[in-house]
């Protein structure tokens, strides 16, 4: 319980704390942290030796940090994009469509953007095609820990995606300056950041 109690209290503090950055600080260091992100991306395409990645983001919303502008370079530059879209039949689970530019984006549960109703998931079977992974979140550790929303939607994906793939994708995460705290309190269910993107720079996590 004093874990349960611990976690609300941060997660309350850093909503506050990202609830106070101006709608210009927010799209100035959204801009920076899509720099970093592309930057870490072209390293990963050498790394693959692939022309063409495959990246699962979630697509943001209200005041998190902004994924739009490296989706559209991702775009232009042949990645493959996937975003999930929550099931309304199964509690805290989603699915993942593939999407080609924002006209395949619209409102969704709770308001949050999603991919369109007409989009096709891609199969569970072909998951393991992911090479990056963007997760939002309230707070994070430079220990990779990582605080969400309570809704535990991502730990139940990575759960799932274990049982595709023994080689899982690179975890990212898109991070404010004012979302980095000195620790998480972390369950044995909950899995870690391997990069966190900061305005500019990207964080690998020494694991």
């Amino acid at each position: 319980m004093e874990m349960i109690s611990n976690k609300q209290r941060l997660r309350q503090e850093l909503k506050r704390k990202r609830m106070a950055l101006t709608p210009e600080q927010r799209i100035q260091e959204s801009a920076d942290i899509c720099a970093a992100a592309a930057s870490y991306m072209n390293q990963l395409r050498q790394q693959k030796k692939k022309s063409a990645l495959t990246i699962f983001t979630y697509l943001a919303y209200r005041d998190e940090p902004d994924t739009m502008p490296l989706l559209h370079q991702c775009w232009q530059a042949g990645d493959t994009v996937l975003a999930p879209r929550i099931d309304a039949k199964q509690d805290a689970l989603f699915h993942v469509y593939p999407i080609t530019g924002v006209h395949d984006i619209e409102p969704g549960a709770y308001g949050i953007p999603e991919p369109r109703h007409h989009l096709s998931a891609l199969p569970e079977s072909q998951w393991d095609q992911i090479d990056l992974m963007l997760v939002p979140g309230l707070g994070y550790d430079l220990q990779g820990g990582r605080i969400g929303y309570g809704g535990g939607y991502y730990d139940r994906f990575m759960s799932r995606l274990q049982q595709y793939s023994s080689d899982l994708p690179v975890c990212g995460a898109f991070v404010f300056g004012t979302q980095i705290t000195e620790k998480i309190p972390m369950e044995s269910h909950d899995f870690r950041i391997d990069v966190l993107f900061m305005a500019s720079e990207y964080v690998l996590i020494d694991k």
